[in-house]
Formats: structure tokens, C-alpha cells, sequence
């Protein structure tokens, strides 16, 4: 696959479908990671993601016709919410994340800050959300995840 050609754009409700399977596909290793493959992603919905769709705005990288990377946003008081980043297991280490995750930023220009999520032991998108910015500001146990605790990180933008 030449991922020199990978394109980022807003997806579309006809996309979901694809972007679903992608999602189930790429959190299949946070699972195995943690041991516990009960996770909200694995057990998501095309009924619940196209819910997400009326709120949220998603994007989609696409390499030879084919969606191989995704992510889910919104805004509310200048705090742009991210969601979900996933990138196929093939096309990860390409950079592809970091560039999604800099597409949304370029989204949302009125924004002061951005928010994720992520599991505390999640060290690999613990660091790539590091390297653009984003810093640790809590750790909490997810009510939904008895064993899991999650991090909260936030990347502060000063205009």
C-alpha cells in the first residue's frame, strides 16, 4: 500500500458502515492489551455510530479506495472533544494518527483547547498524543470498565 497517497476528509454518512468495521478491527489490540474485550468499541452499534454521526463530525483517511483511518469530534465552548482515533494495523507507524489528529485541530480555529481519553496503560497513543501537544491532567477508573482506568489529556491552544 503507498501510503504517500493517503487523502483526509470529512466522512460521510455512506462511510459509517466501513468505518464501524475499521473501528472493531483496530480495537481488537487495545483488547488484547488490556484483557478485556467487552470495551465500547468492540461493542458498538451501526445504529449507535450513526447517532454519533448527527453529533459529531468525522473524518476518514483514505489509501486506494479504502478507509484506513478515522476520527470523531465536536465542539462546545471553544473545547473540541476528541474521539476514537483509529488507524488500520497495517498503516500504523506511518504518521497516520498524528495527521488526523491535526486535521481536526484545523476543524475547529476558534477553539482554546482539545480533550481525549485514553486508557492509562495505552502507552504507544499515550506518546503520539504527547508529540503534538496534549498533556496528561487526570487519571480516573471508568465507571462502565470496572479495570480499566483512563487518563484525560488536554492540548491547550493560545492565540
Amino acid at each position: 500500500m503507498d501510503y504517500t497517497t493517503i487523502s483526509i476528509t470529512l466522512a460521510d454518512k455512506d462511510d459509517l458502515k466501513e468505518i464501524l468495521s475499521l473501528q472493531k478491527r483496530a480495537f481488537q489490540t487495545e483488547a488484547e492489551h488490556h484483557g478485556n474485550y467487552d470495551i465500547e468499541p468492540l461493542q458498538q452499534t451501526y445504529e449507535s455510530i450513526c447517532a454519533d454521526f448527527e453529533s459529531y463530525t468525522f473524518l476518514k483517511a483514505v489509501c486506494e479506495n479504502r478507509i484506513i483511518g478515522s476520527v470523531k469530534s465536536r465542539i462546545k465552548e471553544r473545547t473540541v472533544w476528541v474521539g476514537k482515533l483509529i488507524v488500520a494495523q497495517e498503516a500504523r507507524r506511518q504518521g497516520l494518527g498524528k495527521r488526523l489528529l491535526l486535521e481536526v485541530e484545523k476543524l475547529y480555529p476558534e477553539a482554546n483547547r482539545f480533550q481525549l481519553f485514553t486508557a492509562s496503560s495505552s502507552i504507544h497513543n499515550i506518546r503520539l498524543y504527547e508529540s503534538i501537544g496534549y498533556r496528561i491532567v487526570g487519571e480516573f477508573k471508568d465507571d462502565s470498565q470496572a479495570d480499566l482506568v483512563l487518563v484525560e489529556m488536554h492540548k491547550e491552544v493560545h492565540k
